[in-house]
């Protein structure tokens, strides 16, 4: 395993989806970079994702040029990588996508900060929509002759069922 090769890669500026996996792959790697071959269902098993999540950021982290095929898969083993560090997107490299832009320091170096703003409202609303007063609850009996002695009896029945006044269903003397 190689720390350096790891601590690089978290101070990269790799989409953070990305990193796990290449910090996976050089969990495996030599110091320098080579000899990275593990299987998709070990990594996926590593990191806790499906074989299909895993390779799609294997084919990404190549298409990056992160991860360089050394060897192809054959039947019995599996591709062979190495990690090519001087790939890893710098944070401080302009070309790289902001995903915070309201972080970036400003081009003429002044410091200026942003306030966050949410978004307002209007009275009585809001972002699930519009808020009234809930309608009362009116009781409605459990009886569908609408009777509610009915549902009292019932209920008396059932308190002296479980005294044992009457006799369970299902169940030996």
């Amino acid at each position: 395993m190689s720390g350096r090769l790891v601590t690089a890669i978290f101070a990269s500026a790799l989409p953070a989806r990305l990193k796990p996996y290449a910090a996976a792959c050089a969990s495996f790697a030599a110091d320098d970079g080579t000899r990275i071959f593990p299987t998709v269902g070990t990594l996926a098993r590593m990191l806790g994702k499906s074989e299909r999540s895993t390779q799609r950021a294997l084919t990404a982290l190549r298409e990056a040029g992160v991860l360089v095929v050394e060897t192809e898969a054959t039947r019995y083993r599996p591709t062979r990588y190495r990690l090519d560090v001087a790939a890893l997107p710098h944070p401080s490299d302009p070309t790289q996508i902001l995903l915070f832009p309201q972080a970036a320091p400003s081009k003429s170096g002044a410091k200026t900060r942003t306030v966050a703003s949410f978004p307002q409202f209007p009275q009585g609303s809001t972002a699930m929509g519009d808020v009234g007063v809930t309608p009362g609850v009116t009781w409605v009996s459990p009886d569908p002759s609408g009777d509610p002695s009915r549902t009292n009896q019932r209920t008396a029945r059932g308190r002296a069922r479980d005294k044992g006044e009457y006799q369970k269903t299902g169940t030996r003397n």
